[in-house]
C-alpha cells in the first residue's frame, strides 16, 4: 500500500505571508513515524507549495490536513486527485477538522472518505491498517484523547532525508497547550489544552542533530507557548546549549511565546545562547481596555513597551501579532498602535482583524449577541473578511486598518523604528547572534530559482522596495547607520536584512490595498451598546478546561465590557 501525505496552502496566503519561504510540513514526518511499524507500506510526501499539482504521485491512501483558510485549496486538490485515482481512499484531519467540528460544519468535509478529529498520532496507524486489510472504517474517526508528547517518536528519517532540500527550514514540534485564557484563542478549545504538554529535551536534540546533518540551518520550534512550562523551557535550552558545545553544530531558532518571558532574565539569556533569534509574541493591542476585553491578562501585568524593549535588548527580534476590531478599541487605534510599535522599538508587526474562531468564548459571545456572519473566514483567501459584525462602523474599520498600513510602510517611520531597535541593543544584556542565526541568502536564492512563483514574488519585492526614490533614500540611510553602528560585539547585518525583508513584505502585501479588499460588516445602527455583553455570557460551559478557569476568563472580559458600557453612558 502506498500512502501519500498531501500538504497544500491557500496560494494568496502563501504569496503574501510566506513569500516563497517554505518550511517543512512537520505533521507529515510526525505521522509517518507512527506508520513505520506497518508492513508493506510505502510513504511519500506531496507538497503543492513546492511541486506542480500534476506531478502528485499515485497512491492507495491520501492523507490531507489544513486550516480554515486552506479550505478551498484542500477541496480543489482533493477533487483533482479523486478524478485521477477514484479507487484511492481520501482522509483529512488536523486543525481544519477540529475547527469545522466545533463550528458544526463537519459536513463541509463530506467529500473525504474519512475525517479524523483530534490528534492523529494514535489514530493514523490503526486507520491505515484497517484500510489496507479492507476492514470498515467510519466516516468520522475520533481520537481517544490528547496525545502525550512525552511518548512522541522521532520524525520519520527516510521521509526527511528524501525531502529536506525542498525547504528553507525545518519545523520541530516541541509542545502543545498554553496556560493562558485569551478570549479569541482556539488553543484553549482543545480538550485539556490549558496546560503544557512537552516533548523530552533529549528527543528534541536528537531531531535537531538529524536535521543539521541534512543541511538544515533554520528551525521553527512549534508550540502554543514555549514558556507554558518554564522549568521545561530552561531544561530545553540547557540541552541545546550542551549539544552545541559538544558537537560544534549551530542552528537558528524561531518560536512562539508570551510577553511574561520578560520577567525571566536568566531564561532570556539561555534562549539566546541556545540560538534563538526571533520570537513571536501576541501583543494584540497597546490599549489596556482592549487587552482586558479579551482577557489577555499577561499583557496587562507588564508595561508593554518596557517589556518588549527588555526582551529585544538581549538581541531578539520580536515579531508582534496585532489585532484591530475589539469592541473597546479606542478611536485612534491605528495611531496608538503605530506609536506603540515605535516606542517599543519593534521592527516587525503584522495586523489582522478580530475573528471569532469556533469553540472560543469570543465565538459564544458574538453568537449570543447576534453578531456572527455566515461567511468563510481566516487569514487567507480574502484576507480581510471576518465573521464578526463590528461595533465600529464598517467604513471606520476599513479606514483604520488602511491608516495603519499607510503609516506602517512609510520610509521615515520604518527607519525610525530601526534606529530605535538599534538603540535598544546598546544594553549589557545583549548576546550577539551566532553565524547560524543569520538568514541563509544562498538557500533562499536557490529555492526561489527552483520555483517560478517564488521567483516572481522575489522580483516583485525588490521592484517595490527600490521603485521609489523616497524608499531608496531611507534604505541608504539605514545602510549607512548600520555600517556606522556595527561593531564586532554587535554585528547588525542580520537585523538589517530582517528589517528589509519585513518592510518589503508589507509593501508587496499592502501596495494596492483598497476598500474592495475588505468584506466587513458592522452592527445595525440601532444596536444597543449594552449587548456587547450578553446576559448569558458569564454562565460557564464545558471548554475542556477547568470550570474555575473558564469563569475567571469570563469575569475579566465581563468586567472590561461593563466598564466600557458605563463609559458609553449605556
Amino acid at each position: 500500500m502506498k500512502v501519500v501525505f498531501v500538504h497544500t496552502h491557500d496560494r494568496r496566503w502563501a504569496d503574501t505571508q510566506t513569500f516563497g519561504i517554505h518550511f517543512m510540513p512537520v505533521w507529515a514526518y510526525t505521522l509517518a513515524a507512527h506508520l513505520s511499524d506497518l508492513p508493506d507500506v510505502e510513504l511519500a510526501l506531496f507538497d503543492a507549495r513546492v511541486a506542480r499539482r500534476r506531478d502528485a504521485p499515485a497512491a492507495d491512501v491520501y492523507l490531507f490536513t489544513g486550516i480554515n483558510q486552506d479550505y478551498d485549496a484542500v477541496v480543489a486538490l482533493h477533487r483533482r486527485l479523486r478524478a485521477r485515482r477514484p479507487a484511492a481512499r481520501f482522509v483529512v484531519g488536523g486543525p481544519i477538522a477540529w475547527s469545522f467540528r466545533a463550528a458544526g460544519r463537519l459536513d463541509a468535509l463530506a467529500m473525504f472518505d474519512h475525517v479524523v478529529v483530534g490528534d492523529g498520532e494514535e489514530v493514523v496507524g490503526p486507520l491505515v491498517a484497517d484500510l489496507a486489510a479492507g476492514r470498515p472504517v467510519p466516516h468520522v474517526v475520533e481520537a481517544p484523547a490528547r496525545f502525550d508528547l512525552a511518548r512522541a517518536r522521532p520524525m520519520h528519517r527516510g521521509l526527511l532525508a528524501a525531502t529536506a532540500d525542498r525547504y528553507y527550514g525545518a519545523v520541530v514540534e516541541v509542545g502543545r497547550g498554553c496556560p493562558f485564557l485569551c478570549e479569541f484563542c482556539d488553543v484553549r478549545t482543545l480538550p485539556d489544552n490549558n496546560r503544557a504538554r512537552v516533548k523530552a529535551p533529549a528527543l528534541v536534540v536528537e531531531e535537531l542533530d538529524a536535521l543539521h546533518d541534512l543541511g538544515v540551518r533554520r528551525v521553527l520550534l512549534a508550540c502554543d507557548n514555549l514558556i507554558g512550562d518554564l522549568r521545561w523551557a530552561e531544561d530545553l535550552c540547557d540541552a541545546v546549549v550542551a549539544w552545541r558545545e559538544r558537537t560544534g553544530k549551530r542552528l537558528g531558532f524561531y518560536t512562539w511565546l508570551t510577553i511574561n518571558v520578560a520577567r525571566h532574565p536568566a531564561l532570556l539569556r539561555k534562549l539566546r545562547l541556545a540560538g534563538f533569534d526571533m520570537l513571536f509574541i501576541g501583543v494584540e493591542s497597546f490599549s489596556r481596555s482592549s487587552l482586558l476585553e479579551t482577557a489577555k491578562v499577561q499583557n496587562t501585568a507588564v508595561e508593554l513597551g518596557a517589556a518588549l524593549r527588555a526582551i529585544q535588548a538581549y538581541g531578539f527580534i520580536v515579531v508582534a501579532g496585532l489585532i484591530f476590531g475589539f469592541d473597546t478599541d479606542p478611536d485612534d487605534a491605528a495611531a496608538a498602535t503605530l506609536r506603540g510599535l515605535l516606542e517599543s522599538g519593534l521592527v516587525s508587526g503584522d495586523p489582522s482583524l478580530l475573528t471569532a474562531l469556533p469553540g472560543t468564548p469570543l465565538h459564544t459571545r458574538m453568537a449570543l449577541a447576534g453578531r456572527l456572519r455566515d461567511v468563510r473566514f481566516g487569514l487567507g483567501g480574502h484576507k480581510y473578511r471576518t465573521n464578526i459584525r463590528y461595533l465600529k462602523p464598517a467604513a471606520a474599520v476599513r479606514a483604520e486598518f488602511q491608516a495603519f498600513v499607510r503609516g506602517f510602510v512609510a520610509g521615515r517611520y520604518q527607519y525610525a523604528r530601526l534606529v530605535r531597535f538599534y538603540d535598544g541593543l546598546e544594553s549589557p544584556t545583549y548576546v550577539p547572534p551566532r553565524p547560524a542565526g543569520r538568514p541563509d541568502l544562498r538557500r533562499l536564492l536557490v529555492l526561489a530559482v527552483r520555483h517560478r512563483r517564488a521567483l516572481a514574488t522575489l522580483a516583485a519585492r525588490l521592484a517595490r522596495l527600490g521603485g521609489s526614490a523616497e524608499r531608496t533614500w531611507w534604505i541608504l540611510r539605514a545602510l549607512w547607520t548600520t555600517w556606522r553602528r556595527t561593531t564586532p560585539a554587535r554585528p547588525l547585518g542580520f537585523y538589517l536584512a530582517f528589517w528589509l525583508f519585513n518592510w518589503s513584505s508589507a509593501i508587496v502585501k499592502y501596495a494596492h490595498l483598497s476598500d474592495d479588499d475588505f468584506d466587513v460588516e458592522s452592527v445595525a445602527p440601532d444596536f444597543a451598546v449594552a449587548r456587547v455583553l450578553p446576559a448569558a455570557y458569564e454562565a460557564a460551559r464545558d471548554d475542556g478546561i477547568p470550570v474555575r478557569k473558564v469563569r475567571a476568563q469570563r469575569r475579566v472580559t465581563a468586567t472590561a465590557l461593563r466598564a466600557f458600557i458605563e463609559a458609553q453612558g449605556a
